[in-house]
């Protein structure tokens, strides 16, 4: 069951159900390491999903973490480093906000916020993450205008 606080980067990415071992695990830590956030705030192997949950203030970080090269939509492809991002930069950078925890605009923000925001990221994880936001919008039947960032990172120009 979902807890209602619960965020995450969803998508149809890898089972969450498949066990992190050690050398993902510290993988993971050098990617979070690399967006410089803080460590101590991420669980590995813990919850249902890779998610923020506000109440507790910590992102788990289950398999699903890594991207589906199988798929063509950019929220499966976003890499760790993204997801990392997408959640610490995102959700935990807005925690206690009004916004509805797992709404389109939550979501929305959350990716265009990483994107903006988070360091070391690729030219490819800042396309991704803003084409999700995109995503997230349409989804919702929301016809979003793009910015001077949005078509820097998605034409890059």
């Amino acid at each position: 069951m979902t807890n209602i606080d619960d965020r995450s980067a969803g998508g149809l990415r890898r089972s969450p159900f498949t066990t992190l071992n050690s050398e993902e695990i510290e993988h993971l830590r050098t990617e979070i390491r690399a967006i410089g956030a803080d460590e101590s705030v991420f669980l590995f192997n813990d919850g249902d999903r890779t998610g923020y949950t506000d109440n507790d203030d910590i992102i788990s970080i289950r398999y699903d973490v890594f991207p589906n090269t199988n798929s063509t939509h950019p929220r499966n492809l976003m890499s760790e480093r993204a997801v990392l991002a997408h959640e610490y930069y995102g959700h935990r950078a807005n925690r206690g906000t009004t916004v509805t925890s797992g709404s389109w605009n939550d979501e929305f923000r959350a990716s265009y916020l990483a994107a903006r925001n988070a360091p070391n990221l690729s030219d490819e994880d800042r396309r991704f993450l803003v084409l999700d936001a995109i995503e997230r919008a349409r989804e919702s039947g929301v016809t979003i205008r793009y910015n001077d960032f949005m078509r820097r990172i998605i034409y890059a120009y």
